[in-house]
């Protein structure tokens, strides 16, 4: 049986959680056309090796989201989302956290002059700092979406916390799981991962959007689907991305106000091929007019092929990071993936550089998992992971190479 992006992408399921797994539901009201259904996913991962973080121990994430659409007397959808995400992840904070260690004030490390004093730096996209330490994050818990949605005949337009615009209809290549991947895995599984190619220069905050319905068709000229945002404020902290500002010891972060973003996504098919491509594009204001400092300009693409059984795909992401000179952040990802059964075996490769605190690195993973039924996804695989990391000694900066290898399995389940 095929399987959907949806039912590929699931969340696993902790055996340290106790009790039955939770479930959705649709409840259908006394009143035609009104509907409430709860979603709700739940998952873990089992790391084992040297190099795992931390070994022989679970990671898990759950999702949860309660939808609810009526119509208006002249047959306008409307209605909200409420969602949140709970998570333990390996000790990040949020995503990036530190790496190395560069002071501020030494050789070429990142640093910021505020108020005659210098100091350490977090990057604004990536999140890299590499100048003071700071406690990782237990359990994250966070609001993901909160808004309201009216459907105007071309399109649908959103009030409230949620996705931006360049990150709502982003394509990528496949992957066997969702909290274990090369690009942006929900969980770090290594302890190394710097990878990841999503927007979320808006992250969830408060913000207006508007998603045009799809244009054209697929079969014959193609289809297009185009979005557009506006988020006048970003001061929020959640579990994939935190507005941080400042931190521990001085360290100061760019934010950002007033920004827009594009998306846009055409897919075509052409006989047994199906393709599909991604742009986004997001601008916006700094706030804290620290010198050095500047807007966020963020650009992302991404590409899927799929051909019965086979798929590929790719991706790719840059940032200024909220810098005004030698700041830039980049990600990319490949991966392909065969389909046999009920089987899918997924290789993936990303590879990432932030040139504010001088680190890069790459991500390997060999994974295959089954899908059980129409809900379970179980199975497993290896990661190998490496970062070069700054490292300031009397006699300048040095890079340090460090390496990582996991073996993990994942269990997942949704409705």
């Amino acid at each position: 049986m095929k399987r959907t992006s949806s039912a590929i992408i699931v969340a696993a399921l902790s055996g340290a959680l106790a009790g039955p797994p939770a479930f959705s539901q649709s409840i259908l009201n006394s009143t035609d056309g009104d509907q409430a259904e709860v979603r709700i996913d739940i998952g873990a991962v089992w790391l084992a090796g040297n190099d795992a973080a931390p070994s022989g121990e679970f990671l898990y994430d759950i999702d949860a989201e309660l939808a609810f659409e009526s119509f208006t007397d002249s047959g306008r959808r409307w209605g909200f989302v409420l969602g949140g995400r709970v998570e333990q992840d390996s000790g990040r904070r949020g995503w990036g956290g530190r790496v190395g260690h560069c002071p501020a004030g030494s050789v070429d490390c990142a640093s910021a002059l505020v108020e005659g004093s210098g100091r350490a730096v977090r990057a604004g996209v990536s999140g890299f700092q590499s100048g003071v330490s700071e406690s990782g994050d237990g359990v994250r818990l966070a609001l993901q979406s909160g808004y309201g949605f009216l459907d105007i005949g071309w399109g649908e337009v959103r009030v409230g916390y949620g996705a931006g615009a360049a990150d709502l209809d982003p394509e990528r290549g496949p992957s066997a799981f969702r909290l274990s991947r090369a690009d942006g895995g929900r969980v770090d599984l290594t302890g190394l991962s710097g990878a990841r190619t999503r927007n979320l220069s808006s992250g969830n905050a408060f913000k207006l959007v508007y998603r045009s319905i799809a244009i054209g068709q697929s079969s014959s000229v193609g289809s297009l689907r185009i979005a557009s945002s506006f988020t006048p404020r970003i001061r929020d902290c959640g579990v994939d991305h935190c507005a941080w500002q400042a931190g521990p010891a001085g360290l100061v972060s760019p934010v950002f106000d007033n920004v827009w973003e594009f998306g846009a996504r055409y897919e075509i098919l052409r006989g047994e091929n199906e393709f599909a491509f991604s742009l986004g594009f997001s601008d916006g204001a700094e706030a804290t007019g620290i010198a050095g400092f500047t807007g966020v300009r963020t650009q992302d693409a991404g590409f899927h092929w799929s051909r019965g059984p086979v798929s590929a795909g790719a991706r790719w992401l840059r940032s200024n990071n909220g810098i005004a000179a030698d700041g830039a952040y980049e990600a990319w990802s490949v991966s392909a993936a065969y389909e046999h059964g009920a089987w899918l075996t997924a290789f993936e490769l990303a590879r990432f550089s932030d040139d504010l605190v001088h680190v890069d690195g790459q991500t390997l993973q060999l994974s295959a998992s089954r899908l059980i039924g129409e809900r379970w996804v179980l199975g497993g695989g290896i990661q190998a992971a490496s970062r070069d990391e700054p490292v300031a000694t009397p006699l300048g900066r040095a890079q340090i190479e460090l390496s990582g290898t996991a073996v993990f399995a994942e269990l997942g389940w949704q409705f």
